[in-house]
């Protein structure tokens, strides 16, 4: 497989000067589509991967969030204590070291 990555890669390169070969001829030419095409693909390119990007938003499955369980109600021991349960002995021990 790495012997293969390789070759692609240096078709792509190879690809990659050709292309830049043709875009070099056409500006000494100065034709007009040697910066039309670039410009016209890299504008499409732009608006595919912006369509890509609000299609996969439109897609995507979202599962709604469960819902809670109920509390249970609060014991007869925190109901009598006016503080709540947690007011019993809070800091007593500070200072003691």
């Amino acid at each position: 497989m790495a012997d293969t990555s390789r070759v692609w890669g240096g078709l792509f390169c190879a690809a990659m000067v050709i292309l830049a070969v043709i875009f070099l001829w056409g500006i000494s030419a100065q034709s007009y589509w040697a910066l039309a095409i670039p410009v016209l693909i890299g504008f499409l390119g732009v608006l595919a991967m912006g369509f890509w990007i609000g299609w996969t938003i439109l897609t995507i499955k979202t599962t709604p969030p469960a819902p809670e369980p109920p509390s249970p109600p609060p014991s007869e021991a925190e109901k009598s204590s006016p503080a709540g349960p947690s007011a019993s002995g809070k800091g007593a021990h500070r200072g003691r070291g």
